[in-house]
């Protein structure tokens, strides 16, 4: 008698868990916002970046009064200074103070409106200016306006590239890159995303998540498990990464690579969630290697790092099962209908303990399976089943040469239109051993 078992499909829920959570990360993108007035003031060498000695110290003493939240001083500063200085960069660095007075007061539409007061002064270097615009992009991000932060920040990126080569920060990339993740234009959001992360000495883990995601998203999967990679080295004992790089190669139909994958994370002690443990006796049997699978199971549900479930069971069961150890598998399918009746599931506690009993009975456990198929019928075995079950116990008392019962069980069967014609033959085989006796 043959069984088969059906593996469950490989879970990508930790897969579509990640997306949730990339697409959170970046509507609540960390604002840097903390604008610094002295490396700006600085780096104005130039004639039209200079500042009078007075204006320099005027927006110092404000910056002052900011970090003390004198807010109402604050204002009234920077609204005077704003009505004596000309347009220029003096105005620019007023107006950027400005925003961030009411960014502390929490406002972040005036603080947008002042931000692009002074990027519209023109009064900043490209790469001043692309600073600027990266912190005002992120908080239109922040705001859901994503056309907006594509366009105050994409423009100037590309002035400043042009005017001084590799000269943009790499926040600048990632913000414009996460903007068109959001637009779900994922073609250009691994655009400016790569171009961020190669300018980073060393790549922030989300935005390794964002462009993995990106790649993801437009099935490009052997890119994925290349940026997976990079994520693993960042943080190793991150079960999530492995278990995204496992389901990747999975759907890329390299099952040996998501074996190869799960085998090293469960070996460096990162594997934990059940799903992920399952799935690696789920690859240990379907690449050949049952016996492996079964002792890592049975060792799982021994120690209740895995819940004891009827499925639990019945996959170990499976396991056995293809590494020929019929005994054991017999031991994990009891134990399954056991589990499956306990939780109320008569249906297939009846089918499991129907299983177990066939697999007795053909090991010769006579005993065992006539009350394996008395459980199931019990429980509630479908028509089909009902007759073979009554058939093969009426064939187990015979084997155990207790014939009397034998009849009342090939009787039964008799009764069942799968099994009528077996039955009949078998109460006309017992009746001539009687005429021979």
């Amino acid at each position: 008698m043959v069984h088969s078992y059906c593996l469950k499909p490989s879970n990508n829920s930790s897969l579509s868990a990640f997306f949730v959570s990339i697409s959170s990360f970046l509507m609540a993108l960390a604002l840097t916002l903390v604008f610094a007035l002295s490396p700006m003031m600085a780096h104005a060498k130039t004639p039209s970046q200079s500042l009078s000695p007075k204006t320099y110290q005027k927006l110092n003493d404000i910056q002052g009064l900011l970090a003390e939240s004198k807010f109402a001083e604050v204002e009234e500063e920077l609204k005077d200074l704003e009505e004596n200085l000309n347009p220029g960069f003096g105005l620019a660095l007023t107006y950027q103070t400005h925003a961030q007075l009411f960014l502390a007061q929490e406002n972040s539409p005036k603080a947008l409106e002042y931000f692009n007061k002074a990027l519209a002064l023109e009064a900043l270097k490209s790469t001043q200016a692309v600073s600027l615009a990266t912190n005002v992009a992120q908080l239109y991000l922040a705001n859901s306006q994503v056309e907006e932060a594509i366009g105050v920040l994409q423009s100037r990126i590309e002035a400043a590239e042009q005017e001084k080569p590799g000269s943009t920060i790499a926040m600048a990339y990632i913000s414009l890159g996460s903007s068109y993740q959001l637009k779900q234009d994922f073609a250009n959001a691994i655009i400016w995303l790569r171009q961020g992360i190669e300018r980073a000495k060393i790549p922030r883990e989300n935005w390794l998540q964002m462009l993995m995601a990106a790649h993801y998203q437009l099935q490009q999967y052997a890119e994925a498990v290349v940026v997976i990679d990079q994520l693993i080295t960042i943080n190793e004992q991150k079960e999530e990464y492995w278990l995204q790089q496992a389901s990747l190669y999975q759907m890329m139909n390299k099952p040996k690579d998501a074996l190869n994958v799960l085998q090293l994370a469960n070996v460096r002690n990162v594997l934990v969630k059940e799903d992920g443990l399952i799935s690696l006796v789920q690859l240990l049997i379907t690449e050949g290697v049952p016996e492996r699978a079964g002792r890592i199971l049975l060792a799982l549900l021994e120690n209740q790092k895995i819940e004891l479930t009827d499925d639990n069971w019945t996959l170990l069961a499976s396991a056995w099962l293809q590494s020929r150890e019929r005994s054991l598998a017999i031991a994990a399918f009891i134990k399954a209908a056991d589990a499956s009746q306990a939780s109320a599931n008569k249906k297939d506690a009846a089918n499991l303990y129907f299983r177990s009993a066939q697999l007795q009975f053909d090991e010769s456990d006579f005993n065992g399976a006539i009350a394996s198929f008395a459980k199931a019928r019990e429980l509630g075995l479908g028509s089909k089943q009902t007759g073979i079950s009554l058939l093969m116990q009426g064939n187990a008392y015979f084997e155990l040469e207790d014939y009397s019962n034998a009849k009342v069980y090939f009787s039964k069967a008799l009764q069942e239109p799968s099994s009528t014609n077996s039955a009949k033959a078998w109460l006309e085989y017992m009746e001539q051993l009687e005429l021979l006796d």
